[in-house]
């Protein structure tokens, strides 16, 4: 497209806010490596779309100036082009006008094969012109190769489509993570997967379906945030932005499933905010996921507990990681050092470390700030609240590492001592004895308010406010009888909190909700996990001291879990809980980690791979933890369990005798002998070639979902009641039957027909409605009426004739049908008996190996042809499995060059097919210019040879090939061939072609010498 430079705009090419990109021509070069390509649409080969330039504005502000292909309402349009990049897999990206009332349907397709569809429907702007109704779509992991055919239609039944450009980039797919769950909780393993896998799938990872739907007026008007940075969402779905009260909860799960890069990004932007002018150490409230400040919150979006909440996390991530720069990034450092000194100074915090009691402890919201909690629509207007209180409880202390990692041990004490005071400050200013409970915010004249109040009433619990004892146990009963109104943003946290304080119960309970709901906010997601990690594991990072605690919550439900490659510091680690009294940590890779094995309870001793050593305890949010602590070195695995509980780690015996039965093109069945074990087997999982893909109770299995003629190697594991899994059996390789290639019928081209009333009709009724059979809508069939006739030549391709048969619904009475297949003039099926409009329908199922003419009939039930409308239903054949077709075994339809003959095996001149000194046994040879024509009446899917200049000449031919497609050019030599031009290899989809033509054209300087040669050429099935 033609990019014209407006006030608010740079000329560029911005492709779903993430590459800049020239314009390039509407067949891409090869030489432009795996692209990106851009095909701009007006370029493009186009039927009913027209040029149209439209000057786009918003809010009356010139913005950017796009020349579209502009659609005809009520007309089907279509733009096409043939590409000719590097094969490869790739992302295509339509960007286009979706200002439309009614909404038009958009069909992409690869060489006719659709890859993707999708209506646009009425966007943000008040008309066309507005550049908010700018829209991106994302077609992801199509492939293409040279010669594919790319076909965009459109169509609006009222509304005028608009297109912009297709851009072309490498598919790069969603970042993976190597962290896993195991566990006999199947709802557990689900939602944890789901959760890694859909937070995973939230960053802003090139050709993100999900990213480039946003008005692109706010992008195209800051050029200094052009470019998407590392990151991922932390807002609602239709945002392409981040917030910081949501990174900040996303954290923990970003850390575990490896977006360490990103996390650090986001919150340095958020970081470098609090300097700016006007921002009086906030961070903005929400940032572009081109790290620019979003559209929508823009500067004046305040909510108290934010900043605190960013630093605590922020210094959480220096535990995960032990990375330095979350201690000395100057931005990062400098924001440490600006909340915890002029930001709560401007919020009315007054220290007195001389005299406590002159303190003013508590943060207070300001005039023009938001809310002094996370909690959006308080009913009182606070101007202090407990949860903004706990988060700068945690900042406090998180500066009290900070400054002792810095050396500054003395200011870590001041800090350390001045967190202990607020907490003291909490609970003794901030309780209400009348009700037996915590207060939640203070207006300004200090009123306290203490009944519920959302987020308000329970995240400081979760910061660790409140006595760890009694008032904190009534409490948590006093949020558990309210936290049922919750919105899913808050009820994220409860999982974290219960389990936080032991309750397991009710820690599972809401973690279990979230992951059976699956909400599409994006921050359940990285809940899923990380409430998963660091609540019902119990996983306390430590990486720059190379340690780690852990602490089992596990309920009956779930009697043991096992996560593997958990990421604390450099260490992979594997951590089993099995109940609450025995785990086993596997240091998979890294340095030796500290291993800090907690327990809840008193326990005298703890065991340590079998050896009883006494045991410390102490206090984790007020519940007594026994624990020793063990160092684990790479490669190692330690067990260890509470006083004298014994885990078991002992494997199950290994499946023997695996063997194979009843083997198809899509499954195979297994089975084995069984194994034992001295606790007890759960199950046995099958793995098919290393993965595991179901699990059963007994020892046979059957294996679905394959793909025909492809190897597969099978082994068997057993499971125990307690986790651990037998070595794998014996390996059983197969390879499934070739898949039976179907043709519909209705695609195939009859030999003749002969019919008593009308024409026989495809894929549709005689009447020319949809083909219907009680109740049932068949998209493809034939419709006839009786008495018809209607004959196909198959050729002996063919292996069985399948089909439904009955009177079609559009008949309700009188009707009545015989149906009869013949096969070389042998009857092969005839109805069992007289089908009416209220008989079953009947299926016809016959084989039709070596058949040459096949014969449909339906014929009149006896009683005159009157309403006798009849359907072949579904009617397709099964193509017979065969070899390569080689091109000069085929009869042509037509062959003709400018000069000489056509051969088949031989060059124009008669010699043997070579090209650069290779011999071909099989293939043609022709002259330019030269037309070959082939019926193929779709029963092949692809076209493939080589192609070149036949070496009988050695000079002055100059060629170019084509293929064509019932019309349309699937492909095209890149250049023009020459003797000396190395082989051009051509692999063409044909998949429902009829006709195909191979064409061969004088390279520009007459036909003298042109001996081309098709080499090698054939079909596939």
């Amino acid at each position: 497209m033609r990019r014209h430079p407006r006030a608010l705009s740079a000329a560029i090419a911005l492709i779903a806010g993430t590459i800049a990109l020239p314009a390039l021509p509407t067949t891409a070069s090869a030489e432009a490596a795996a692209g990106p390509y851009v095909l701009q649409v007006e370029n493009m080969s186009l039927t009913n779309f027209a040029t149209e330039t439209v000057n786009h504005t918003a809010y009356n502000n010139p913005v950017e100036t796009i020349t579209y292909a502009r659609g005809a309402a009520g007309q089907t349009s279509t733009a096409r082009s043939t590409f000719a990049g590097t094969a490869g897999t790739y992302d295509l990206i339509t960007r286009y006008n979706g200002k439309t009332q009614g909404g038009v349907s958009y069909r992409l397709t690869v060489n006719s094969v659709q890859v993707d569809s999708w209506n646009g429907n009425s966007r943000y702007g008040a008309d066309y012109t507005d550049a908010r109704n700018v829209d991106n779509r994302t077609s992801s992991k199509v492939s293409l190769k040279p010669g594919d055919v790319i076909e965009l239609t459109a169509v609006g039944s009222t509304d005028v489509p608009r297109v912009d450009r297709i851009t072309i980039q490498q598919y790069v797919g969603a970042p993976t993570s190597p962290l896993t769950i195991n566990s006999p909780n199947a709802a557990l393993n689900d939602g944890f997967a789901w959760g890694r896998d859909r937070a995973l799938g939230m960053t802003f990872y090139q050709g993100n379906p999900l990213m480039g739907h946003e008005p692109e007026w706010w992008r195209l008007k800051d050029a200094t945030h052009q470019t998407v940075q590392p990151g991922y969402w932390g807002a609602y779905l239709q945002r392409e932005s981040y917030y910081n009260r949501d990174i900040s909860h996303q954290s923990d799960g970003a850390h575990v499933i490896g977006l360490d890069n990103e996390t650090l990004s986001m919150f340095r932007t958020f970081a470098a905010d609090a300097d700016d002018p006007g921002q009086n150490g906030w961070p903005l409230w929400a940032h572009s996921s081109t790290g620019a400040m979003y559209y929508i919150d823009q500067t004046g979006f305040r909510e108290l507990p934010s900043p605190f909440n960013l630093m605590a996390k922020a210094f959480k991530q220096y535990q995960w990681t032990g990375n330095a720069a979350w201690i000395n990034d100057p931005a990062l450092s400098a924001y440490y050092d600006s909340t915890m000194n002029q930001f709560l100074t401007s919020h009315e915090v007054r220290w007195d470390d001389a005299n406590p009691a002159n303190e003013q402890p508590v943060a207070k919201k300001q005039n023009g700030e938001y809310t002094a909690t996370f909690f959006e629509f308080p009913n009182e207007n606070l101007t202090s609240a407990a949860d903004a209180l706990g988060f700068q409880y945690q900042s406090m202390l998180a500066y009290s590492q900070i400054l002792k990692i810095r050396g500054d041990q003395a200011g870590s004490t001041k800090w350390a001592d001045r967190a202990q005071r607020v907490r003291n400050h909490f609970e003794s200013q901030w309780f209400d004895s009348a009700n037996n409970r915590y207060v939640r915010g203070k207006d300004a004249n200090g009123t306290g308010y203490s009944s519920w109040g959302h987020e308000a009433s329970f995240l400081m619990l979760l910061n660790g406010l409140g006595d760890h004892g009694q008032r904190t146990s009534n409490y948590l009963d006093f949020i558990a009888a309210n936290d049922d109104n919750l919105n899913v943003e808050a009820t994220s946290y409860l999982p974290e909190m219960y389990y936080q304080y032991n309750r397991s119960g009710e820690g599972w309970s809401w973690l279990k909700k979230l992951m059976k709901d699956k909400d599409t906010y994006p921050e359940i997601s990285f809940l899923a996990v990380s409430n998963t990690v660091d609540g019902m594991m119990g996983v306390q990072p430590d990486a720059p001291n190379h340690k780690v605690a852990t602490v089992s919550r596990l309920t009956s439900e779930t009697p043991w879990v096992e996560l593997d490659h958990l990421k604390v510091g450099d260490n992979d680690l594997k951590l089993k809980h099995v109940g609450t009294t025995g785990s086993v940590l596997t240091n998979n890779s890294g340095s030796t980690v500290n291993w800090e094995a907690q327990f809840y309870g008193t326990h005298s001793t703890i065991s340590v791979n079998g050896t009883a050593y006494p045991a410390q305890t102490k206090s984790l949010y007020g519940q007594t933890v026994s624990y020793v602590t063990v160092p684990v070195n790479a490669g190692a695995t330690v067990t260890a369990a509470a006083g004298n509980a014994v885990v078991d780690t002992t494997a199950p015996s290994t499946p023997s005798g695996l063997a194979t039965a009843n083997l198809t093109d899509a499954s195979v069945d297994l089975s084995w002998n069984a194994s034992t074990d001295n606790v007890g087997l759960t199950n046995y999982q099958v793995l098919r070639n290393g993965t595991v893909i179901g699990t059963t109770t007994g020892t046979t299995f059957t294996a679905n979902g394959l793909s025909g003629a492809t190897g597969y190697t099978f082994t068997v594991k057993a499971v125990d009641t307690t986790g651990n899994v037998s070595a794998a059996s014996n390996a059983a390789a197969v390879t499934t039957l070739p898949t039976p290639k179907t043709v519909n019928l209705s695609d195939l081209a009859w030999a003749s027909y002969q019919n008593s009333f009308g024409t026989p009709r495809k894929d549709t009724s005689i009447d020319g409605a949809p083909i219907k059979l009680q109740g049932t809508t068949y998209p493809k069939g034939i419709g006839t009426h009786a008495n018809s006739t209607i004959t196909y030549n198959l050729g002996g391709g063919y292996t069985r004739f399948q089909s439904d048969t009955g009177v079609d619904d559009e008949i309700t009475s009188t009707g009545s049908v015989r149906f009869e297949v013949w096969g070389d003039g042998v009857k092969l099926y005839e109805s069992p008996y007289t089908l009416g409009p209220n008989n079953q329908t009947q299926s016809v199922n016959v084989d039709v190996t070596g058949v040459n003419t096949l014969v449909l009939k339906a014929l009149d039930g006896g009683d005159s042809i009157n309403s006798d409308h009849a359907d072949w239903a579904g009617a397709k054949l099964t193509v017979k499995a065969s070899a390569p077709v080689n091109a000069s075994d085929l009869a042509w339809t037509s062959a003709q060059a400018d000069f000489g003959t056509v051969q088949k095996d031989r060059s124009i001149d008669g010699n043997p097919l070579k090209i650069n000194g290779t011999t071909y046994p099989k293939g043609i040879g022709t002259h330019a210019n030269s037309t070959i024509t082939y019926n193929l009446n779709r029963g092949y899917t692809r076209f493939q040879a080589d192609t070149g200049v036949d070496d009988e000449v050695s000079s002055y031919a100059t060629v170019k090939f084509e293929v064509w497609g019932d019309g349309v050019k699937l492909y095209e030599s890149p250049s023009v061939h020459t003797p000396t031009t190395p082989v051009q290899p051509v692999d063409v989809n044909v998949t429902g072609v009829n006709t195909l033509t191979l064409k061969v054209t004088d390279g520009g300087n007459g036909i003298n010498s042109d001996h081309a040669d098709w080499a090698g050429a054939k079909f596939l099935q």
